[in-house]
C-alpha cells in the first residue's frame, strides 16, 4: 500500500560527498544498472525500478545469470527503499541463490545485506541474523572493504530489531571501526546513526519495563556524532538511496532525546523538521515520524493525542509492511494506557502485541520452507556445499536453541509442530500444546533486576526439562513465554504432566536465586483438532492459559 500526501514539502538536501555516491558492484554492471544506481542516489525508487525490471528482462533472454542476479540485487533494493519489503525479501533471496550457484561470494554477500534487513523489518528475526551472519563470513576478514562495512552493519540492525543490544553494539562498532579502515576510507555515518537508533530503541524497552528512561547521555553522544558528519559533509551512506531516510532518522532522533529531555521547544523544532523532511510516498519513515509525534503529546501530557499518533503509527507500519514498528506501536500503547491507569485498555493491547508476534512467528516458519528451497539449490555448486557442511554444525546449535535457557527456541518448536501436526492429522494420535507463562515476571525484573529475571527464566526451563516424558518437547517462544509439546497426549495425560511442572516449579528453591523470591505460572492446554494450524493451536493454548491466570487473579481478591 503506498499512498500520496498533499502536505509533503519535499526532501531535505542531501550534503555533498567529495569522493562520490557508492555504486555496488558498477564494475560488473550490465546495460543501464549504473544509472539505475544513480537513480536510487536521487531519491528516483521507480526509475530504478523500471531500469532494473528492463536488465533483468534483457539478461534472461540471453541466458546470462551474473546479469540476472545483479538485476536482482537492485531491484530488491530498489523495493527496499520503497518499502516493498516482502517483494524486496523474495528478489534478494533469488539474487543470492543464483550469485551462489555462480560462486560469486561478493554479489552472494551483498544480497544476502538486503534479505537480512527486510526479514528484520518483518519481523523475522531468525532469518534475519542467520542472513547477516553468513554475509559476515562470506567477506574477507583480512581485507576491509565497504561490503564488510555493510555486512557488519546488517549484522547489528538485526541483532538489535531482535532485541540483542549488546551484540548489535558490537557488530556495528565493527562495520565503524573496517569503515575508517578501507582505502579510500567509507563513511561511518550508516553504523552511527543504526547505533543511534538502537539505543533510542532499548531506551525505550527499558521505559516499558522499568517505568521510566535510563541515562540519555549515550543517546546524546550518538546524535552530536551523526550531526557533526551532517555538518562536515561527510555523512554518507554506504549503499545509495539511503541518505534522505537517514536524515529523516536523525531528526527524528533529535526529536525523540529532546522529548525525553523534557524539552519542548527543541522537541517540537526537531519534530517540525522530521515531518516537512519526508517524501510524497508512504514509507516506514511515516510511521517513525508518528512516534516523535506521540512521545511529544506524551511529554505535555496530551495522552488522547499521544493515542491516536501511535494508533496511526501502527496502520502506517503495518501498510508499509514494517512489523517491528507496529509492534513497537503496541509497546508504546501500553505505555501510554498504563500512564492514564487504563490497565484493561493496557491489557488488551499486551495480548494484541502477543497476538501479532506470534503471527510474525507463523509468517517466519513459512519463509523458512523458502530458505530451504535455497539451500536445497546451492547444493548444485560443489564449492558451496563443502563450505555449508564445514559451518552447519557452527549454526546448527544457534539455528534451534535458545541462548539464555538451553531448551528448543521458538523457531525449531514451530518447525516441529508442524510435522507433527501432519503426522497427527494421517495417524490420528493425540497431539496437545501446553502454554506457560510466569506470573509477574515484570515485578520479578523491577524488584530484583533482570539478572535475576534472566536465572529464573534459566531455571523454569530446567525444571520444565527435567520434569517433560522423553519425546516431549519444552521450549521459550519469547520472553516469559514458554511451551510444551506433548508426544502422544491427550488433554487428561497432558493436564497430569503439567501439574507436575506446576507442582515442580513450586517446590523449586527461588530464594536461592535471590533471597525472598517465589515464582509461579499459568498454564493453558490445547489438543489439536481437525484443520489446525501452528496458529490456531498456540492461540487456543493461549488463550487457555490467559483464562487460567485471570481466574487466579480473581481468586486472590
Amino acid at each position: 500500500m503506498r499512498t500520496k500526501s498533499s502536505s509533503r514539502r519535499g526532501i531535505l538536501p542531501v550534503p555533498p560527498d567529495p569522493a562520490g555516491p557508492a555504486e555496488p558492484f558498477e564494475d560488473s554492471a550490465i546495460g543501464g544498472l549504473a544509472d539505475a544506481w544513480r537513480a536510487l542516489d536521487a531519491g528516483d525508487a521507480q526509475k530504478a525500478r523500471n531500469i532494473g525490471q528492463s536488465a533483468l528482462i534483457a539478461a534472461k533472454a540471453r541466458a546470462d545469470l551474473h546479469g540476472e542476479a545483479m538485476a536482482l540485487t537492485c531491484l530488491a533494493h530498489a523495493d527496499r527503499i520503497d518499502s516493498r519489503l516482502r517483494r524486496a525479501g523474495e528478489t534478494s533471496r533469488r539474487a543470492a541463490q543464483v550469485f551462489q550457484r555462480l560462486g560469486d561470494v561478493e554479489g552472494e554477500a551483498g544480497a544476502l545485506t538486503t534479505l537480512a534487513h527486510v526479514a528484520v523489518l518483518l519481523g523475522r528475526n531468525d532469518e534475519a541474523v542467520e542472513a547477516a551472519i553468513l554475509c559476515v563470513r562470506l567477506c574477507d576478514p583480512d581485507t576491509p572493504t565497504p561490503q564488510a562495512v555493510l555486512a557488519y552493519n546488517g549484522l547489528g540492525i538485526a541483532y538489535g530489531w531482535s532485541g540483542n543490544f549488546e551484540r548489535a553494539n558490537a557488530a556495528l562498532a565493527l562495520a565503524i571501526e573496517i569503515a575508517g579502515l578501507c582505502d579510500p576510507p567509507v563513511s561511518a555515518y550508516q553504523p552511527l546513526l543504526n547505533q543511534a537508533w538502537i539505543e533510542a530503541s532499548r531506551l525505550a524497552e527499558e521505559r516499558y519495563e522499568k517505568g521510566e528512561i535510563g541515562s540519555l547521555e549515550p543517546l546524546a553522544r550518538l546524535i552530536d556524532d551523526c550531526r557533526a558528519l551532517e555538518g562536515e559533509g561527510a555523512g554518507a551512506t554506504v549503499m545509495p538511496g539511503l541518505m534522505p531516510a537517514a536524515l529523516t532518522v536523525s531528526l527524528a532522533l533529535g526529536a525523540l532525546l529532546a522529548a525525553w529531555r523534557r524539552d519542548t521547544a527543541e522537541a517540537r523544532r526537531e519534530a517540525e523538521l522530521a515531518v516537512r523532511s519526508l517524501g510524497g510516498i508512504v514509507t516506514w519513515l511515516d510511521a517513525v515520524v508518528h512516534w516523535v509525534l506521540a512521545e511529544l503529546a506524551w511529554l505535555q501530557s496530551d495522552w488522547k493525542s499521544a493515542e491516536i499518533a501511535l494508533r496511526e503509527m501502527k496502520e502506517l507500519g503495518l501498510a508499509v509492511e514494517h512489523e517491528q514498528l507496529a509492534c513497537m506501536a503496541h509497546l508504546l500503547l501500553i505505555q501510554v494506557f498504563e500512564q492514564q491507569g487504563k490497565f484493561p485498555a493496557a491489557q488488551q493491547e499486551q495480548r494484541a502485541l502477543r497476538s501479532r508476534e506470534r503471527r510474525m512467528r507463523s509468517d517466519s516458519v513459512s519463509s523458512r520452507e523458502a530458505v530451504v528451497k535455497w539451500q536445497l539449490g546451492a547444493r548444485q555448486s560443489e564449492a558451496h556445499l563443502q563450505r555449508a557442511l564445514v559451518e552447519s554444525k557452527q549454526f546448527e546449535r544457534w539455528s534451534f536453541e535458545d541462548p539464555l535457557t538451553g531448551i528448543a527456541n521458538r523457531r525449531y518448536f514451530e518447525q516441529e509442530l508442524s510435522e507433527r501436526l501432519a503426522r497427527s492429522a494421517s495417524d490420528g494420535r493425540p497431539l496437545t500444546v501446553a502454554m506457560i507463562d510466569l506470573d509477574h515476571f515484570k515485578a520479578v525484573n523491577d524488584t530484583y533486576t533482570h539478572q535475576v529475571g534472566d536465572s529464573v527464566l534459566s531455571a523454569l526451563a530446567g525444571v520444565m526439562a527435567r520434569t517433560v516424558r522423553q519425546g516431549d518437547l519444552p521450549a521459550r517462544l519469547a520472553g516469559d513465554e514458554f511451551v510444551v509439546l506433548f508426544h502422544d497426549a491427550d488433554t487428561e495425560v497432558a493436564a497430569e504432566i503439567c501439574e507436575r511442572i506446576r507442582a515442580a516449579i513450586a517446590a523449586f528453591d527461588w530464594s536461592a536465586i535471590a533471597p525472598g523470591l517465589q515464582a509461579s505460572v499459568s498454564i493453558g492446554i490445547a489438543t489439536a483438532i481437525e484443520g489446525d494450524t501452528v496458529g490456531t493451536l498456540l492461540h487456543r493454548s493461549d488463550q487457555s492459559m490467559y483464562t487460567v491466570k485471570a481466574s487466579a487473579f480473581r481468586s486472590s481478591y
